[in-house]
């Protein structure tokens, strides 16, 4: 079962750099280092967490964005250990830096669903264009060959399930109602 996901893993990622242009390479890497560290998600919640009234979705989106960075990161990615797809030649040289750790699951996808999460729960009307940049985040991993799609996928379901914890238990963390 593994060997045929990695197979169409493969395929997808062969077929996807056979259609690299120069335009979508500069935006790709643009989205992508907006993605690094969670700076975008950063600056959309500095806003936030300085007016009083949305100070609990600041807060919530900053707790959706460590809970995806401590259970990606510094946990699954430990666990299942998978070599990126820039590690294998699918000719082309890579256009960013070559990132430091494994990459099962996208830990970019995950923080942007996280934050898609808790805009669709406190912030309805930011919704829509978090979750269109989110799937530019997510599309941009795959398009500069340092994710597979399933690692993609699961940074999606990963960013949705804690974004959704997140904004279950950010209204009983005392700290937030200050």
């Amino acid at each position: 079962m593994l060997e045929r996901i990695q197979a169409w893993d493969n395929r997808m990622l062969s077929k996807l750099a056979k259609r690299h242009t120069n335009k979508l390479n500069k935006i790709m890497v643009f989205v992508t280092k907006t993605g690094n560290n969670g700076y975008v998600w950063f600056a959309l919640t500095i806003p936030l967490l300085i007016i009083y009234r949305f100070r609990l979705v600041g807060y919530t989106t900053v707790l959706a964005m460590i809970i995806s960075a401590l259970s990606g990161e510094v946990t699954i990615k430990h666990i299942v250990g998978r070599v990126r797809p820039c590690n294998r030649d699918f000719g082309k040289d890579l256009l960013i830096k070559h990132p430091a750790h494994y990459s099962f699951p996208s830990g970019h996808t995950s923080s942007s669903f996280a934050v898609t999460m808790v805009m669709f729960f406190m912030m309805p009307i930011l919704f829509v264009p978090v979750l269109v940049y989110a799937c530019l985040m997510a599309f941009s991993r795959i398009y500069l060959l340092v994710h597979y799609p399933t690692d993609v996928i699961a940074g999606m379901v990963l960013g949705v399930i804690c974004g959704t914890v997140a904004v279950s238990v950010s209204p009983f963390i005392p700290f937030f109602s200050i």
